[in-house]
């Protein structure tokens, strides 16, 4: 039976294939005629039915095959027809399977055909609006550019309207023409700005032949000034045996003004003022010119060309040419030593310097030499005072001539320069204070005497220097260095006297007395340590004693009663008088108080400043009377109370009245 059905089946399929062999027959090639047909049928089919039909087709598969499994797990034998029926059937579901997948990859392919032409349209219209876009962009430059498009005839700065309606003749001008058209008028301003034009260069050549010939007319005469120089030096050379009779030496000052002309602005101010204040009132000073001439004359040169080559393209060309080659190690190497060079040009002086010689009595010479320094625009004083056995040891640098110009004037200690600007100039090379470098100290005095100033970081300092700025002339700084070092030649002598033991014998006027039983018996120099050390600090807190004060001891003595006096000699003595600081003996009672009522009468009871004697002679009298007040002593003095007052003040005054008394104040 199963072979029937069998034969069955191939009939049947027989009967297929000659049925499309036929139609192969008329339609030519079968496979291309199946694919056009499914194609087309792929087209008129719905993917909504088709998905139908494809889940409706897998889930009679799947029963088919739970049936098969079910039969054949039965194992009835009348079942295998069943069973081989159900696997055709299967096997046509799977066919119908197929038929689908193609269906579907051929709606696939339509699908992906139709998007690759929407694309290739989108993409090549696209294109198509970029070219446009591109165009568009194109167009608004060249807009622009005619836009912003200038003639040349805009950068020529023509004559206004009205001047010109009113200068240019009407044969340019044409109004009737120019005031309604704008064009027209920049055409016939344009043509009369031509005519100007010409009409000056012209000009400008009738004036250069007129400045050649007045070059010639100075070149011939300026030949005949040059052949008159050598007959006038001859002149002047046969004129020197009649100056050395007449003793005028001309030949010599106009040598030393030649050479002062090579000066730097400021020390040819200082050298015209000195010389102008030995001319007219002190010809025992001396004002010279010292250094190298050349050199001078060089720096002159080179000042100049500096000058020259400011040239922004010179400038450029030396900058090229100067470009380091060298390794990195070497270039390193150089550019330690144009470090160094820079410290030393910051510090270099001008060659030539001021020399002025101060004379005194007994052949005693004050040296000043003034220097300009050329970057840092100060000018330096160095000083040497030339004596002859005047100090003692215990002078210490009295008579040294820094001692001597320090303080000239109130706050001028020379230590730090005046010029505010060279703390930075200093600083960016780490060459620390201005007086550590040794080129000299720079007084505020000597700025002024050279014509220089310079604003102050102190504003009352400021306003004094102002007010001052007249008195600080050439011959009022002379004037203040000679009393200085009189001052100091006296104050050197006093101490020399003070030193032997003598005292000095003061006159009735001076209102001192004159018996007096306590002694001078030593006077010493001291240093700051050992005063600082043993005096009052409020002294020192209060500026009225420094380290730049010159220091003695004096031990007075009246039978075993001794008082040490520490004494500050002010650099300005005797304008400003010597600090006294007193101390007793331990083996003489003596309150604080008294000591400093001693104190204040020593340094403050005086109606003009005294001298060192003086006070030394005022301080051995209220030491007697202290002691002869204090019966310590036998008494001596003429008084009246030994104290008075809750303060218990002792009479130290001093009256010429009778053999003299002592009052209280």
């Amino acid at each position: 039976m199963g072979r029937e059905i069998d034969s069955d089946n191939s009939k049947k399929r027989r009967k297929s294939v000659s049925g499309y062999s036929g139609m192969s027959l008329k339609d030519g090639d079968i496979y291309k005629a199946i694919i056009s047909y499914e194609e087309k049928e792929a087209t008129e089919r719905l993917s909504e039915n088709d998905s139908g039909n494809f889940l409706s087709t897998c889930d009679n598969i799947r029963k088919a095959m739970t049936k098969i499994v079910k039969l054949k797990m039965g194992g009835d034998i009348t079942a295998k027809d069943e069973i081989r029926e159900l696997q055709i059937q299967t096997s046509l579901a799977f066919i119908e399977l197929k038929k689908l997948n193609r269906m579907e990859k051929f709606r696939t392919k339509f699908a992906r055909d139709s998007l690759m032409s929407s694309k290739s349209s989108v993409d090549n219209r696209h294109l198509h609006l970029q070219n446009l876009l591109y165009e568009v962009m194109h167009l608004k430059k060249e807009v622009i550019k005619c836009l912003q498009f200038k003639s040349k005839d805009e950068l020529i700065h023509l004559v206004s309207e009205e001047e010109f309606y009113k200068e240019a003749p009407e044969s340019i001008c044409r109004p009737e023409i120019t005031k309604n058209n704008l064009h027209q008028l920049r055409l016939a301003r344009l043509e009369w700005e031509l005519t100007q034009r010409k009409q000056l260069a012209a000009l400008c050549d009738e004036l250069t032949e007129s400045k050649k010939t007045v070059a010639l007319s100075i070149d011939s005469k300026q030949s005949r000034l040059d052949n008159l120089a050598p007959q006038l030096h001859s002149i002047l050379e046969s004129s020197k045996p009649l100056q050395e009779s007449l003793g005028l030496p001309l030949d010599k000052i106009r040598q030393e003004h030649q050479k002062a002309t090579l000066l730097a602005s400021p020390l040819y101010v200082l050298y015209a003022k000195a010389s102008a204040y030995r001319d007219a009132y002190d010809n025992t000073i001396v004002v010279k010119v010292e250094g190298d001439e050349e050199e001078a004359k060089r720096t002159i040169n080179q000042d100049a060309l500096q000058e020259s080559d400011s040239d922004p393209d010179t400038l450029s060309e030396n900058i090229i040419e100067e470009t380091p080659i060298h390794k990195k190690r070497h270039h390193r190497v150089s550019r330690e030593a144009r470090q160094e060079e820079k410290k030393l040009r910051l510090l270099q002086r001008h060659p030539l310097n001021v020399k002025i010689v101060v004379k005194l009595k007994n052949e005693i010479k004050l040296t000043l030499q003034f220097f300009y320094m050329t970057f840092l625009k100060v000018v330096t004083v160095e000083s040497k005072l030339k004596t002859e056995s005047v100090g003692t040891n215990s002078t210490g640098d009295m008579l040294v001539s820094e001692s001597i110009l320090r303080e000239l004037y109130p706050g001028d200690l020379g230590l730090e320069s005046p010029n505010p600007a060279n703390y930075y100039q200093l600083s960016r090379y780490n060459l620390g204070q201005f007086s550590s470098l040794g080129l000299g100290i720079p007084y505020k005095w000597a700025q002024r005497m050279a014509g220089l100033h310079f604003i102050s970081l102190d504003s009352r300092e400021q306003k004094i220097t102002n007010y001052r700025t007249a008195q600080d002339s050439v011959e009022s700084v002379l004037r203040e260095i000679k009393r200085r070092v009189k001052a100091r030649l006296e104050l050197c002598m006093e101490i020399r006297q003070l030193e032997c033991g003598n005292l000095s014998v003061f006159t009735y006027h001076d209102n001192l007395p004159q018996k007096l039983n306590t002694i001078l018996q030593k006077f010493t120099t001291i240093s700051w340590n050992a005063y600082s050390g043993s005096t009052n600090s409020a002294l020192q807190q209060q500026g009225v004693v420094s380290s730049l004060d010159i220091f003695y001891e004096a031990v007075l003595r009246r039978g075993s009663n001794e008082l040490i006096a520490k004494i500050a000699i002010k650099p300005d003595y005797p304008k400003i008088a010597p600090v006294f600081n007193i101390n007793i003996n331990p083996m003489v009672p003596m309150a604080i108080d008294i000591l400093r009522e001693i104190e204040r009468e020593v340094n403050v009871m005086w109606i003009k400043p005294p001298t060192l004697s003086a006070q030394l002679q005022r301080l051995r009298a209220c030491f007697d009377i202290y002691l002869e007040t204090e019966n310590t002593v036998p008494k001596e003095k003429i008084f009246f109370h030994p104290v008075k007052g809750r303060t218990r003040a002792r009479p130290y005054k001093y009256l010429e009245l009778g053999g003299g008394i002592f009052i209280h104040r």
